[in-house]
């Protein structure tokens, strides 16, 4: 009997027990409705995407509301169509340890009253239209770990009361409007795994004490206007695994302690102003799959220890001045899939090892110095969509249409004929015209009457010649030969083939100019300097460009050149050319400079071709 007692008497306080709690649990401080209240009335709650319960159970089913020990923990209502502003009342909310507004429509300033909320460990505003500055009371809320403000308008400088949130393992602060330096008072965050500052208008330099924050895994400082020196100390970012600092004003080398950082799976150093030797001490990043160093003023010659980099899927070492011959150790990266060395002085043959890329889907060798037969081997990139080979001098081109997946192929400006071109017409996307002439200029001196035959053979199936002296078609004269029976003072003169081809249409070709002299011939000149063709000026490539583009012109004979770059109101920022020039197709390249050696900014620009009567704008796009 006495058991049976204690057993009912346990029961009963379990379920008077649970039923207070249930109460408990129920019920919040009026100063957390009143201020979960007044969230639902600043931003526009009766249209929030899900609003259930509110305003009319227990705070505890509102949706997106966590009570715990009677107090509100946790607001979560991101991604739930909120229009308007945060309140003042949100700092009522004392003990809430989490605030989730991000993807809304929140606007207005981040109310001062948030630096009341001393218990928050998570804030996250990210993804709205929120303005103003970051409020230096931010700084209060000692025991916040996660920190998201990315994503808004937010202006002014980043306060230097975040250095206080000690806790603090993610900071994002990325894609607004912030301006400034980066506060010192951030590198006492050593806890920091994230520190995300890019898109924004942050000045000045890069702190040497960035080297204690030893646990950052994440730094991304892209697209700001940062200065000055990469600093050594970076090194000490041993766990760092992604380093963007694309899109800002570095200068200086790339500090060869870089290659401490071993752990580093990204890097991209794109578009600044870097300057020396690629560290050859890359080549201990064993751990990357991309590595960006495009759009910088590095030289000398690519380190063949970038093969050593055998995760990489991705590298760019485009738009710099880097010069000697590809590598050939890069043949090792065969898990390849994007390979960037455009715009250099890069000479010699192209590697044969390219061809072991197997997996690599666009390559890019254009405006180099490369010379030679591209490789047949590049028939084995069965998964290639994308070959950039223009303005280079190659000769020979192989038929990539058996094996590869090409659908944009670009080879102008070199020395290929119709031979190279014929079979790739298959390719969707194929630029091919013009190329260099063909032959070499010769001086050949018969007696009159005497009979000499010129020829000026090319390659290709369906090619059709016509031979022209002074310019002007020899009528009959349609092979790739031509005899001149009986030399007279007639046949004094320069001859040069003009070939076109059924098939590759799109392409004239000119042989090299043969000058005939009849000797004892009378009443014969100077010989003209005009070659076939007429004036013209062609489109920049690449356009829109960042760091450097090339402007091409064709000059059917000598001539004074003046090529100018002109700002939107028509003003001279960069004269590129101003002299006489021979006859041919000519090419130069623009770095984005003024002629006072300062960038130009980002927008569109026109650049304009004197040369005799031929005059001739076009326009380009300068994205810095």
């Amino acid at each position: 009997m006495k058991k049976i007692t204690i057993i009912l008497f346990a029961v009963l306080t379990a379920v008077l027990f649970n039923g207070m709690a249930e109460q408990s649990w129920a019920k919040v401080p009026e100063q957390d409705s009143l201020a979960l209240v007044a969230l639902y009335d600043s931003t526009d709650g009766a249209n929030w995407t899900n609003n259930s319960n509110w305003l009319t159970g227990p705070v505890s089913t509102w949706f997106g509301i966590t009570v715990e020990y009677g107090r509100v923990y946790r607001v979560d209502l991101s991604l739930n169509n909120l229009v308007g502003t945060i309140p003042p009342e949100i700092g009522h909310l004392t003990a809430m340890r989490e605030l989730h507004l991000s993807r809304n429509q929140l606007s207005g300033s981040i109310p001062i009253e948030i630096g009341n909320l001393t218990h928050l460990t998570n804030l996250t505003l990210n993804h709205n239209q929120l303005s103003g500055s970051i409020p230096t009371e931010i700084g209060n809320l000692i025991n916040l770990q996660r920190l998201y403000l990315s994503l808004n308008t937010l202006s002014g400088s980043i306060p230097g009361e975040i250095g206080k949130l000690t806790n603090l393992t993610n900071l994002s602060l990325n894609q607004n409007q912030l301006s400034g330096t980066i506060p010192i008072e951030l590198f006492n965050l050593t806890n920091l795994s994230s520190l995300l500052l890019n898109v924004n208008q942050l000045s000045g330099s890069l702190p040497p004490e960035i080297g204690n924050l030893t646990r950052l895994k994440i730094v991304s400082f892209y697209s700001n206007q940062l200065s000055g020196a990469i600093p050594p100390e970076i090194q000490n970012l041993t766990q760092l695994t992604n380093l963007v600092l694309a899109i800002n004003q570095f200068s200086g080398a790339i500090p060869i302690e870089i290659g401490n950082m071993t752990e580093l799976s990204w890097l991209d150093l794109s578009r600044n102003q870097l300057s020396g030797p690629i560290p050859k001490e890359i080549g201990n990043l064993s751990n990357l799959t991309n590595l960006n160093i495009t759009g910088n003023k590095l030289a000398g010659s690519i380190p063949g220890e970038i093969g050593n980099l055998i995760n990489l899927t991705s590298l760019s070492i485009g738009q710099n001045q880097c010069s000697g011959t590809i590598p050939p150790e890069l043949g090792n990266l065969t898990k390849l899939e994007y390979l960037y060395l455009a715009s250099n002085q890069l000479s010699d043959t192209i590697p044969k090892g390219i061809g072991n890329l197997t997996k690599l889907r666009q390559l890019y060798l254009n405006i180099n110095q490369l010379t030679g037969a591209v490789p047949s081997e590049f028939r084995n990139l069965m998964h290639l969509t994308t070959l950039h080979l223009n303005s280079n001098r190659l000769t020979e081109l192989p038929n990539l249409s058996p094996d590869t997946s090409l659908i944009d192929l670009r080879i102008q400006y070199n020395k290929f004929t119709f031979e190279d071109i014929e079979p790739n017409l298959f390719v969707t996307n194929f630029s091919y015209s013009p190329q260099d002439s063909v032959g070499v200029r010769q001086d050949t001196t018969i007696d009159q009457g005497a009979s000499l035959t010129i020829s000026a053979s090319v390659g290709g199936t369906a090619n059709e010649y016509q031979w022209m002296k002074d310019g002007i078609d020899v009528p009959g004269a349609n092979t790739n030969s031509y005899t001149i029976v009986s030399a007279g003072s007639a046949d004094h003169g320069s001859y040069v083939c003009r070939i076109t081809n059924t098939l590759a249409t799109a392409l004239t070709l000119y042989s090299r100019p043969i000058r005939i002299t009849v000797a004892g011939a009378v009443g014969v000149g100077e010989f003209p300097e005009q070659v076939p063709g007429i004036f013209a000026l062609y489109q920049n490539y690449p356009n829109p460009f960042n760091s450097v583009t090339q402007i091409s012109y064709y000059l059917p004979k000598s001539s004074r050149v003046v090529l100018k770059i002109y700002n939107i109101q028509g003003q001279v920022i960069r004269t590129l050319v101003d002299g006489i020039q021979p006859a041919g197709i000519r090419s130069i390249l623009w770095n984005g400079l003024d002629n006072q050696g300062k960038k130009a900014g980002s927008g569109s620009y026109f650049y304009r071709i004197e040369a005799g009567e031929f005059c001739v704008s076009k326009k380009m796009i300068l994205m810095q």
